[in-house]
């Protein structure tokens, strides 16, 4: 995008000094991803001011998320594409209307049987002051 708001997707006019704590910008936050047609994306992913969790403050891991998406030469080159089932002494890739299936059908069946006692969750929380689990606060979502 351009340096005036109406060209950049942040809405943020740059032909200007931005005033100080105006907006939360980082390296971190950036990230060069190609697509599988192998065009390359500049991407930033910066938070959400509206963000019912922390009102749009930028956080140690969150706020360096971009860093983390997929990318055949950065960090993220680990990084699982696809979801994955572990199927006899193997996991293979499986695609995520299969995943959320499997996910979804194994908990009808568990509700259906045993009721809500029946579903167990290992979740972790690093004792932050608000709580909450450690890096997936959707997790709760799906509990």
């Amino acid at each position: 995008g351009g340096r005036p708001a109406s060209q950049n997707a942040l809405g943020v006019d740059f032909t200007r000094q931005v005033p100080p704590m105006g907006i939360t910008m980082t390296k971190a936050m950036t990230n060069t991803i190609t697509d599988k047609s192998g065009k390359r994306w500049n991407i930033m992913i910066v938070p959400d001011k509206e963000c019912v969790v922390n009102s749009g403050l930028s956080s140690t891991r969150g706020g360096k998320m971009a860093s983390y998406m997929y990318a055949h030469d950065g960090i993220g080159k680990e990084r699982l594409k696809n979801p994955r089932i572990f199927r006899g002494d193997q996991w293979l890739d499986t695609g995520w209307d299969n995943a959320m299936a499997l996910y979804a059908g194994l908990t009808k069946k568990i509700l259906d049987n045993d009721g809500p006692s029946g579903l167990f969750y290992d979740c972790f929380d690093h004792g932050g002051a608000g709580g909450g689990f450690e890096n997936t606060w959707g997790t709760g979502k799906l509990m």
